[in-house]
């Protein structure tokens, strides 16, 4: 199957033209992520300490939904790597909570249940 079967063409792609910055809590080690939308998909860079990007990856497509104002529900598929991504996303109280199934291919899969601050939002607006 590819991955065009798996998305829902009715879910609306509501964070286009924003970018994230967020830390996870410590649980995580504190990772920080940039994740940007555009066009119905979504790219994020994972940075390190020292402000260097440890990992990324790009033009992946995803779904969200709207759970109230300001409240998002997004989720992507990475093929490429096998991982599931869903985040929700609050913009009024600027937090971000995560769940993901990482690397479900490999041998010893990662389940990721995290939550963290934003600390910055842009709008391409």
């Amino acid at each position: 199957m590819t991955e065009d079967l798996h998305m829902d063409r009715d879910h609306q792609h509501l964070m286009d033209g924003r970018t994230i910055l967020y830390t996870y809590s410590t649980y995580s080690g504190g990772l920080r992520f940039e994740v940007h939308f555009a066009e119905g998909k979504v790219s994020y860079q994972v940075i390190g300490d020292s402000g260097s990007v440890n990992s990324q990856n790009s033009d992946i497509p995803y779904q969200s939904r709207q759970i109230r104002p300001n409240l998002i529900h997004t989720v992507w598929h990475e093929t490429s790597i096998g991982d599931i991504v869903s985040l929700v996303i609050d913009l009024d109280a600027m937090r971000i909570y995560s769940a993901a199934l990482l690397g479900y291919r490999d041998d010893d899969p990662m389940l990721h249940f995290e939550d963290g601050v934003i600390e910055k939002m842009s709008s391409a607006d």
